[in-house]
């Protein structure tokens, strides 16, 4: 028996459909609360409840799928062991900066949209990256990973003691 006759002939691979719909509702999430975020706020206390209750529940669930993208790229494309291990910690980490920065947002500080408006991106860069090895030719893993964590990592740590202090009093 020679070498082909033993090893099965390889398919070629399939389209990663769930992928890219686990990002269209991811997307559809993201977009969803940058919306809600930018758009009209204040009105009475119940109205205000329920605008903060709605940031709450689209951040958890934009939260949920971007961990659930990040798992698709770690179990069937490729990422560094450390990086994986990092993204444990920090990407619910990411989503308290997030929530955070929403909280400022609602203490007209208009500017903390920044937080979760970058850091759902560069986590679903991150795990589209990693579901598709071919980009690992571009973009070498280990600069990538370390570079896209620690912009995750600081995005997700400066609205902790922003919120805590103030920005004004950081001068002081």
């Amino acid at each position: 028996m020679t070498a082909t006759e033993t090893t099965p002939p390889r398919s070629a691979p399939s389209a990663p459909i769930g992928t890219i719909l686990l990002l269209a509702v991811t997307g559809i999430f993201y977009f969803w609360l940058l919306a809600s975020l930018t758009g009209p706020q204040g009105g009475s206390g119940e109205e205000l409840m329920g605008q903060a209750f709605e940031s709450l529940f689209l951040t958890f669930f934009l939260w949920v799928s971007l961990a659930l993208l990040l798992f698709a790229g770690g179990l069937m494309g490729e990422m560094p062991r450390w990086a994986a291990i990092l993204a444990c910690v920090v990407h619910p980490l990411s989503g308290i900066g997030a929530l955070v920065a929403i909280d400022m947002m609602s203490r007209h500080a208009v500017w903390a949209l920044l937080f979760p408006a970058l850091l759902p991106l560069l986590v679903a860069f991150y795990a589209m990256w990693a579901r598709f090895p071919r980009l690992h030719a571009r973009l070498p893993a280990q600069i990538t990973s370390a570079v896209v964590w620690g912009a995750i990592l600081s995005l997700s740590i400066v609205p902790l003691p922003v919120a805590y202090w103030g920005p004004g009093t950081f001068g002081r």
